[in-house]
Order: structure tokens, then C-alpha cells, then sequence
């Protein structure tokens, strides 16, 4: 993996190798939510550098940020793996969070090792940075690109730290190939860019009900989609303890609630509101006959990626 460092960094780490120095991380959660922590002693602030006026931090292009010392809890690294071959194995690098029991999931009331055990943190964007200072805090001289991937498993967790284990990119070069089978259900994700739909034409927006619980989901005002609808479909939290989470609907009935195929990691009440969109069984006959949100029938069979009249493995020969 390629490391960023400004030149006029490796100027100064040339005369002054023995300065202060701090990771940084910039984490991107799977609900959106971003937050910054450096495994420094106290909070680390960057401002955006302005090559004409060489004010700012140079080799970081952002809005001016400030990187935590323990709001998130105790964050730090191990090695980076770096490997000049022509094979396509993945950097890695191992990430540690030690958090006291206060210390809660960003944007949410839960934990944050609760969080990591239950899989908040799983595929989530990670950024490592170095900033080298003459004096602590003093950002001046620049920041170095130690690492960037995602956390691809949670390696180790216990009653005070979790430990993840990161890969850059190269990760997702792990896929099974051939990508493609031959099969009569359709490979593409409900309005992905494959099968071209509109996500925003087949989702509706709801509040929950007095009585929903973290397995059933019930409208205050009922659905005007069919029994059938949303089954398959996802849900995602968009006001309450769950927001930026999304549950899959294993089956939504005849008496328009929403059933989950794993409960909301927090309690849910009466006035949280939801979004949903609409399922997709694979099949040709459900392309066919796509229902949006709105009750309009769209026929997408022109895009089912699918092959529906291929004989079962039984009758092949």
C-alpha cells in the first residue's frame, strides 16, 4: 500500500526524527455517522491546508476537525502490513478501542462495545492517520496516510476493549469466481444499478405505533400496499433510540405489521419513525409486476438478470 506524506514532511521528519507523533482515525460507521479519535493524550485539531499561504495541515484537505482523545474511548493500532508482490492479497492492519461502560455507540445510547459485539461496526470505512508535531497539537508540519480499509471482523472483545481486524481494498478481490451462476433467480439487489428501479418510487415512510416492539413493527397509519409488499424488503430507523440501523422484513401480513427477522437492537416506541422498501422475491413473475409505493405496476423483466426457464440440476444433463 501506497503511504501519503507531504514533502515538506519528509523534509522535516529528515532533521527531526525524534518528534511527537499520534495516530488518528477517521471512522465511517455503517449508519453514516462519522467520528474522529487519536490515540494521543488529548484531542488533536487539523485545519485544511492552503498551499499559497502554507497556513493549515499539510496533507489534509478537509474542513477543520477535531480528532478525540476519549470521548469514543482509547483507539490505537498495530502494525500495517505492506507487501510489494504481484499477487492480490490484502494490507492489513489489527485496531483497538478500550472503552469504559459510559462510553456510547456514536449517535446512539448504546455502548460502544455493545455496539462492536453486536455488529455496528462490521464493514465500517477506517482512515489512519500520523501527524508528526514539534510540540503536541502543533499540526503544522503535516500528517502522513498510514492506512485506509474497513474493518472486515471483529477479532477479539471483552468487558473493556474490542479489537478489530481491518483490510484495505484489496479485500474485496476475495470473491468467488466465476461472479456469476447460471440460475433462474435473479443475482441483483433490489433496485441496485443492475436492475435500475428507483429506490425512492418504492419506499414508504411510517411511525411506529403504540404496541410495536423490537420484532414487530406496526403503522400508526395502516399501509396501502397489499399483504406481501415489504416481505424481503428492509427497514431502516430514521427517528428514535435505532436511528441509522435497518432490519430485514421476513414477513409483512394481512394485518399490515412489519415482522423482523432479528430484533432492533434497542427498544422501540410508539412515534419512531421508519422507512421501507419494498421486497423482492427474484423471481421473473415478480419483476413482471413491480409494485412502487404509490400502487403503480411497472413491469422491469427487461432488466431480470436471472435465467427463469433454465432446467433444475435434477433434469440436466
Amino acid at each position: 500500500m501506497k503511504r501519503l506524506m507531504p514533502s515538506s514532511l519528509v523534509s522535516y521528519l529528515q532533521t527531526n526524527p525524534g518528534c511527537e507523533r499520534a495516530d488518528l482515525f477517521m471512522i465511517t460507521l455503517p449508519t453514516g455517522t462519522v467520528f474522529y479519535a487519536t490515540s494521543g493524550q488529548w484531542d488533536i485539531t487539523l485545519t485544511a491546508y492552503n498551499p499559497s499561504t502554507g497556513l493549515g495541515t499539510p496533507g489534509w484537505t478537509g474542513a477543520m476537525t477535531t480528532f478525540k482523545s476519549s470521548a469514543y474511548g482509547r483507539w490505537s493500532r498495530g502494525a500495517v502490513t505492506s507487501e510489494a508482490s504481484f499477487g492480490c492479497s490484502a494490507n492489513t492492519m489489527s485496531m483497538m478501542c478500550i472503552a469504559q461502560q459510559p462510553v456510547a455507540y456514536p449517535g446512539a445510547t448504546i455502548g460502544i462495545l455493545n455496539a462492536a459485539f453486536n455488529g455496528l461496526f462490521d464493514a465500517a470505512l477506517v482512515v489512519v492517520y500520523t501527524a508528526y508535531m514539534p510540540t503536541y497539537g502543533d499540526t503544522t508540519k503535516g500528517i502522513e496516510t498510514k492506512f485506509s480499509g474497513t474493518i472486515k471482523s471483529l477479532a477479539d472483545i471483552n468487558r473493556i476493549s474490542a479489537e478489530f481486524e481491518c483490510a484495505d481494498a484489496m479485500y474485496f478481490l476475495n470473491q468467488k469466481v466465476p461472479a456469476r451462476l447460471f440460475q433462474s433467480n435473479c443475482p441483483w439487489g433490489f433496485c441496485d444499478a443492475n436492475c435500475t428501479l428507483n429506490p425512492a418510487t418504492y419506499t414508504a415512510n411510517f411511525t411506529a405505533k403504540t404496541g410495536s416492539t423490537q420484532v414487530t413493527l406496526t403503522p400508526v397509519t395502516a399501509f396501502t400496499q397489499a399483504a406481501g409488499w415489504a416481505t424481503q424488503g428492509v427497514v431502516k430507523c430514521t427517528g428514535g433510540a435505532n436511528v441509522g440501523l435497518s432490519q430485514t422484513v421476513v414477513l409483512h401480513d394481512g394485518s399490515g405489521n412489519l415482522q423482523m427477522m432479528n430484533p432492533w437492537l434497542l427498544p422501540v416506541t410508539a412515534g419512531d419513525t421508519f422507512s421501507v422498501i419494498a421486497g423482492c422475491s427474484k423471481q421473473i413473475s415478480a419483476c413482471m409486476s413491480r409494485k412502487t409505493a404509490a400502487g403503480a405496476s411497472v413491469d422491469n423483466s427487461l432488466y431480470f438478470g436471472g435465467f427463469p426457464f433454465i432446467p433444475p440440476p435434477t433434469s440436466a444433463f
